[in-house]
C-alpha cells in the first residue's frame, strides 16, 4: 500500500491572535495513519488516542508532553523525535527503529518494545512499568536514574550504555555491576604463594 503523503508543519503565517494566545494541542482521535510521513512537525502537546501509525516515518517530529494513549508505533522509523515528558500508555513499538530519540523524564505503561531497535536515544529519568521489552537491543543509550518496574527485560542486550542510577525492581543495576565487576577483579588477582620449606637434609646411615 503506498504511503501517504508527508504532513506539512503548521504554517508560518500565523495571524494576530493566533500570536497573542498559546497553540492548541493537536487531536488525532481514532486515526489510520499507517505508514504516515511527518518530517520537521511541532506536535507539542498533542493528543493521540486510538491511532495507528504502524509503519510510519517519523523524522525531525517534536512530541514533548504529548500523551498518547492506544497508539500504535509497531515497525516505525523515528529519528531525530522528542519524546521528552510524554506521557505512552498502551503503545506498540514492536520491531520500530529508534534513532535519535528523546525520552527523558517520559513515563512509559503497558508499552510494548519487543524487537526493537533503540540506539542513541535517552530515558534518563524515564518510568517504564508494565512493559514487554524482550529481544531489545540498547545501543549508546542513556539510562541514568530511569525506573523500570514488573517489565520483561529477557534477552535485552545493552551496548555502550550510561547506566548510572538505572534501577529495575527497586535494585541498583550500576550497583549490581560493580559489585560483580570486584568480585571478577578479585577472583582473577594472583595468589600469594606460600614460603617453599627448606628440604630437608637426609639422616645419615649408621655404621655396622
Amino acid at each position: 500500500m503506498a504511503k501517504k503523503p508527508p504532513i506539512a508543519p503548521p504554517s508560518a503565517g500565523a495571524t494576530q491572535d493566533e500570536g497573542t494566545q498559546p497553540a492548541k494541542p493537536e487531536q488525532f482521535h481514532g486515526s489510520a495513519l499507517a505508514g504516515a510521513s511527518f518530517d520537521d512537525v511541532d506536535l507539542r502537546n498533542a493528543r493521540l488516542h486510538n491511532v495507528s501509525l504502524a509503519e510510519a516515518e517519523l523524522d525531525d517530529v517534536d512530541l514533548r508532553n504529548a500523551r498518547l494513549h492506544n497508539v500504535s508505533l509497531a515497525e516505525a522509523e523515528l529519528d531525530d523525535v522528542s519524546l521528552a515528558g510524554a506521557r505512552l500508555r498502551n503503545v506498540s513499538l514492536a520491531e520500530a527503529e529508534l534513532d535519535d530519540v528523546d525520552l527523558r523524564d517520559a513515563r512509559l505503561h503497558n508499552a510494548t518494545l519487543a524487537g526493537a531497535s533503540l540506539d542513541d536515544i535517552s530515558l534518563a529519568r524515564a518510568r517504564i512499568d508494565d512493559a514487554d521489552a524482550a529481544e531489545t537491543r540498547w545501543s549508546d543509550a542513556s539510562l541514568r536514574r530511569a525506573r523500570f518496574e514488573g517489565s520483561d527485560l529477557r534477552e535485552v542486550e545493552i551496548v555502550g550504555c550510561a547506566i548510572d542510577g538505572l534501577t529495575i525492581d527497586g535494585v541498583r543495576i550500576d550497583r549490581l555491576l560493580e559489585e560483580a565487576k570486584d568480585r571478577s577483579r578479585a577472583s582473577q588477582a594472583p595468589k600469594a604463594t606460600e614460603k617453599e620449606a627448606p628440604p630437608k637434609k637426609p639422616k645419615r646411615e649408621r655404621k655396622p
